[in-house]
């Protein structure tokens, strides 16, 4: 992150008749924001600056220029306290344009002008500062578009305090070092070296010497699973083995192909000294050969393995996890190496989030418009373009805000999630979050009538083009619902899983389960629709709450007769009358603690919907690490660590005390009056699933640095048994989560980092705690099995720096940081002699 007021020194390109031609007086423009405080106002809004500056010679003129940027996602600027000289006006979501009023003069060379950016949320951390800056000059009627220099000046931790009443404390080295404390470093046994937990191991005598596999015992029915095996031996050992149907040699792993516990995804594994044997389903053997994949010598660690018995099932059925691509793209790589990592630790869902406002990312056969429409982000050049957001630009970048799946991209997905035993469930959002499909379908309508097929014409519209209702989505979009009162809406959501199940069928992969969203519907849509007064009447829908349970119906019957499961967000339900359980299964997020909202999940399941637990607080993994003002991602639901996640107790949630974000605690005394689940309820919650969303995503490497280790946390609560025995206390289930705890914690540091970095995964690895005291550094990690390296701020702090093990006397400014066995390292903490940690 940069901590320093710059200003980069760029040339303009011709850009307009206002500044010269092409060929000559070019011009440099420079941007710097600038965050001044939060909660500056009693409409508690936060307060920055931003200036622009001509660092030229030539000058800027008074017109015929827009500068045009996105802020903070899911927030409203005051756009009438920009400033005297210029007007800032909202284009749609998080899209503004600033343009010069009559009073701006113009910049000469060295002038700059501040613009004001009232803000009605926070800014605490630097992904919320405001991006994607870029000019637009009218040059005789032609757009010219011109990328300025930007930089952005520094945030101090106290400026991460949302507002006065936020007592919440920013995490320190000290704050660190005292957690830390609570951790030793522990030998692993086999159990403590499987994440997740097996039900029950048994270690037994002796040890098996992996070097010398040489055969996979398989018959015809346990092929897939022995050429899965193969790959991994391959890619762990770097051992070629074969697959043959009897053992020649000895020191075979032979699959037997046998139900477990009449449970499909049960196995076991069973290591002597003269051989392997896993047992179970097609399911099971997976999960055997992957936790077999898991004892395999990592870096630095014997060929000899622990002889163990072990048995082992699942907890949940459903353990999923949701990653956004329409907000951010992630390739189809990038896909793959999740999958991976999703099998490894059992994970079975792969919940798609394929389409929102500001992306479409599979490409259907019957509409190609929506990957015309919605695969990239641009300067808008028509009524159907896709706006730039979260930083886009006028142009875009491939691979992130640019980037779509083709069939044969999508089908390639899903036969490699399938070897792993990953359903991958795709997510169309609609009737909200459905900017993208409006406008395709507009642009499709619109072509057909130019082709006098006005039938077509109307098939697949989704939207009632005299509707004059007024509405804001919590992403500031003011045309993002489809209709729901067109027979044409209906349609395209009938034709949309047909396109799906088209390509599952060719993949040789069920479509079992489909995701319609359902969620963050705004107030105010088709109030005032023509279509939807008549429709509503037609129906005998008495309000618009009617009018969505009715929608929700429909649309489940529409899932049904497709012959697929429907999965919804469950806040479909806050606003609905008359909705039914029958074929839908709903994603419970919304219970941050302290809003009201904590018990909605158990509520859906006592009322009888299946119910998969997905709850922002502890499993929205977009949810920053910590409230540092350098640590990326966001915080409204709450900062959410890998700790928290291992907290997490899915169907016991008002067992232990919780953190609020603002500062304090909820306690378990005052959650007393929340709904509980009943026996009814419990068998409804089917699962529980993570979720990552996109918006602060740029790339590969800032997804997986939100996802590991916070993924294993996840696995382990979705996989292994409830850690809550009936009757417990309070008390009771802090010390079990604390013992747990420090073993998961070193499994993580002393293998699981390293195992992640030889995949070449992306992760964050914390920064380490640290103190002074009686003039020495003590310093610590928050995983043991990590190294902590140190040296003098004026040298290099690598993987080859001096290791800490004792109390350092600080006689000079030293750099600490924690290494996993790759050189992989944490954030740089600078201990200084003139404080006690900076």
């Amino acid at each position: 992150m940069k901590t320093q007021f710059i200003f980069f020194y760029l040339l303009l390109i011709s850009l307009a008749s206002c500044v010269g031609t092409k060929e000559s007086n070019k011009k440099d423009i420079a941007i710097h924001w600038k965050q001044q405080a939060n909660d500056v106002n009693d409409k508690h809004e936060s307060f920055a600056e931003l200036t622009i500056k001509n660092v030229g010679s030539t000058q800027l003129n008074k017109s015929n220029w827009a500068l045009y940027f996105n802020n903070k996602p899911c927030t409203q600027l005051d756009v009438a306290k920009a400033g005297s000289d210029v007007s800032i006006e909202r284009i749609n979501g998080d899209f503004f344009k600033i343009t010069p009023k009559k009073s701006f003069k113009g910049l000469n060379s060295g002038d700059s002008i501040v613009v004001s950016l009232y803000t009605n949320s926070p800014v605490i951390k630097y992904t919320d500062r405001a991006v994607g800056f870029y000019f637009v000059f009218d040059k005789n009627g032609k757009e010219e578009f011109y990328e300025p220099a930007y930089s952005y000046g520094s945030l101090s931790p106290e400026m991460a305090q949302m507002s006065k009443s936020d007592t919440y404390v920013v995490e320190t080295n000290e704050i660190r070092f005292e957690e830390n404390k609570q951790l030793s470093k522990i030998a692993l046994s086999t159990k403590d070296k499987i994440i997740p937990t097996p039900l029950n191991v048994t270690e037994t005598k002796g040890v098996f010497d992996v070097s010398k596999i040489k055969e996979i015992v398989a018959d015809k029915n346990t092929q897939p699973q022995a050429q899965l095996l193969k790959e991994y031996i391959k890619s762990t050992l770097n051992q070629e083995v074969v697959i043959v149907d009897k053992a020649s040699t000895p020191s075979a792993i032979q699959l037997i192909k046998k139900e477990i516990n009449s449970n499909t995804e049960a196995y076991s594994l069973t290591i002597k000294s003269s051989g392997i044997e896993i047992t179970g389903s097609n399911k099971g053997l997976v999960y055997g050969i992957q936790t077999l994949r898991g004892l395999l010598p990592l870096k630095g660690e014997s060929n000899a393995i622990q002889c163990a018995k072990i048995i082992d099932q699942p907890r949940f059925e459903y353990r999923g996890f949701m990653l956004d691509v329409a907000r951010n793209f992630q390739t189809k790589e990038s896909i793959l190496n999740l999958l991976d990592v999703m099998g490894f630790y059992k994970m079975n869902k792969l919940h798609f989030h394929l389409t929102d406002d500001e992306g479409w990312r599979i490409d259907l056969k019957k509409f190609p418009e929506l990957v015309e429409v919605g695969s990239s982000r641009k300067h808008p050049t028509d009524k159907f373009s896709t706006i730039p957001s979260y930083g886009s630009g006028p142009r875009g970048t491939e691979g992130i805000s640019n980037g779509y799946y083709t069939r044969a991209d999508y089908i390639e997905i899903l036969q490699y999630a399938k070897a792993r035993n990953i359903e991958v469930i795709p997510e169309v959002d609609v009737p909200g979050h459905a900017r993208i499909a409006i406008n395709a379908m507009r642009l499709r309508s619109d072509r057909l009538k130019t082709q006098e097929k006005l039938k077509e014409a109307n098939e697949f519209t989704l939207d009632d083009p005299e509707d004059a209702s007024e509405y804001s989505s919590v992403q500031g979009f003011n045309d993002n619902t489809i209709c729901p009162c067109e027979n044409s809406s209906y349609n395209f959501i009938d034709a949309l899983i047909g396109e799906f199940n088209d390509i599952y069928t060719e993949a040789g992969v069920p479509l079992e389960t489909m995701h319609l969203g359902g969620d963050e519907v705004a107030h105010g849509v088709w109030e005032k629709s023509p279509s939807c007064k008549e429709f509503m009447k037609e129906n005998n829908l008495e309000d618009i709450e009617a009018l969505k349970g009715y929608y929700a119906l429909r649309i489940a019957k529409i899932a049904k007769r497709n012959n697929v499961k429907l999965q919804l967000w469950d806040d479909i339900l806050h606003h609905a009358k008359g909705m039914s359980p029958e074929n839908l299964t709903l994603n419970a997020w919304d219970n941050t603690w302290g809003a009201g909202t904590e018990d909605f999940g158990y509520k859906r399941a006592n009322e009888g919907y299946n119910v998969i637990m997905t709850s922002v607080s502890s499993l929205y993994f977009d949810m920053a690490y910590t409230k540092e003002v350098d640590e990326p991602g966001f915080y409204w639901g709450d900062y959410n660590n890998t700790r928290n996640i291992f907290n997490y107790l899915p169907t016991n949630l008002f067992s232990t005390d919780h953190k609020l974000r603002l500062g304090g605690i909820i306690t378990k005394e005052e959650l007393s009056s929340k709904e509980t689940l009943t026996p009814k309820g419990l068998k409804h919650i089917k699962g529980i699933q993570g979720a990552l969303w996109s918006e602060t995503l740029k790339g590969q490497q800032d997804a997986e640095y939100l996802l590991y280790p916070k993924m294993l946390a996840l696995a382990e609560r979705a996989w292994s048994t409830s850690i809550v025995k009936r009757g417990d206390s309070k008390k009771k289930i802090g010390e079990r989560l604390n013992q747990d705890w420090n073993v998961f914690a070193n499994a993580i540091g002393q293998r699981e980092f390293n195992r992640l970095a030889s995949w070449k995964r992306h992760f964050r690895i914390p920064p380490v705690g640290a103190i002074v005291k009686d003039g020495k550094v003590e310093a610590n990690t928050a995983f043991p099995g990590l190294t902590v390296r140190y040296a003098s701020t004026s040298d290099t702090l690598d993987e080859n720096s001096k290791i800490y093990t004792t109390p350092i006397p600080l006689t000079e400014a030293l750099q600490f940081a924690a290494f996993d066995k790759y050189g992989n390292k944490g954030r740089i903490q600078i201990i200084s002699s003139s404080k006690k940690s900076i």
